[in-house]
């Protein structure tokens, strides 16, 4: 990791993850106040800032996942940056090494939860709910799936289960109670204030992940699938702005596939591309989602 970026430079990132915790729970404590006063114009608050803060939030939980840097207790904000996604850690601690193992393959259980689908219709109607649902149908596929599995049954807890949804209730409980006892909202204001950013969050950050990987199937060896890992280009306003809403993580992603251990993400240019590299942008990104919703499957060989 020296070669291209320092420790110190890595351990200056410290600060974001416990800014984080601070901004997600004021954010989600102010948008039924907003909801209330804006009615739907509300919806320009939930993506900016409420995008912004929550695929922030979803990055930062991957990096403590990594490791990435020293000077944070790691795996203590791993859980707590979980819990505030709404997730249950176990899924994530579970599946993600096997992500890098086994991307862009049917057998990449946290993209593929559900493996491969062989009927085209059930596969649209599948692909289908993951383009509109985004993370959020991903994470319950894989909660369905996982305490049955034969390769991930036996590291699966019930116990992780429960603590999770109580540590969700009481996070959810906690701003929204703040959120009625401040500004006076009711209780549908701010269950539906909720909803609304919910499904917002979960569509974005699962976009900037279909973007990397989505309906990719390589056939090859390890490092043959971890290069043709999708990039965003930059060169256009729209892919700027998606690339700023998401941190900038689909523009570079190749790298973190095929350089792991390096936290490239935050420092853009510091780690020079594979020359085999390959961009995207928006439009292609349209005709991929376009044929997931017809149900084909290129396979690149």
């Amino acid at each position: 990791m020296e070669e291209y970026i320092s420790t110190k430079l890595v351990n200056s990132q410290a600060w974001k993850f416990y800014f984080i915790m601070l901004v997600w729970p004021l954010y989600l404590v102010s948008l039924p106040i907003i909801l209330s006063l804006t009615g739907w114009w509300s919806v320009l608050y939930m993506i900016f800032p409420g995008v912004y803060i929550f695929t922030w939030l979803g990055y930062l939980m991957h990096e403590t996942w990594h490791k990435y840097v020293p000077a944070i207790p790691n795996d203590r904000l791993y859980y707590i940056l979980s819990w505030m996604l709404l997730t249950d850690p176990q899924i994530y601690k579970i599946l993600h090494g096997f992500h890098h193992s086994q991307v862009n393959t049917w057998d990449d259980t946290e993209f593929h939860p559900l493996g491969r689908i062989n009927n085209r219709m059930l596969r649209v109607i599948y692909n289908f709910f993951e383009i509109f649902l985004g993370i959020a149908f991903i994470s319950l596929a894989a909660t369905m799936v996982l305490p049955h599995h034969e390769k991930y049954k036996a590291k699966y807890r019930i116990s992780s289960s429960i603590t999770a949804v109580i540590a969700i209730i009481f996070f959810l409980g906690l701003t929204g109670c703040a959120a009625h006892f401040i500004f006076g909202v009711g209780v549908k204001t701010v269950v539906a204030s909720y909803i609304a950013s919910i499904w917002i969050n979960s569509f974005f950050l699962h976009h900037s992940q279909m973007m990397e990987h989505a309906n990719l199937i390589v056939e090859g060896d390890y490092n043959s699938r971890n290069i043709r890992t999708r990039n965003l280009s930059d060169k256009g306003a729209a892919e700027k702005l998606f690339l700023f809403f998401t941190h900038g993580d689909t523009r570079e992603h190749v790298l973190h596939h095929t350089l792991v251990n390096i936290y490239s993400r935050p420092f853009p240019g510091k780690v020079p591309m594979p020359a085999e590299s390959v961009y995207i942008d928006l439009k292609g990104y349209l005709g991929i989602l376009a044929e997931m919703l017809y149900g084909t499957v290129p396979v690149i060989k």
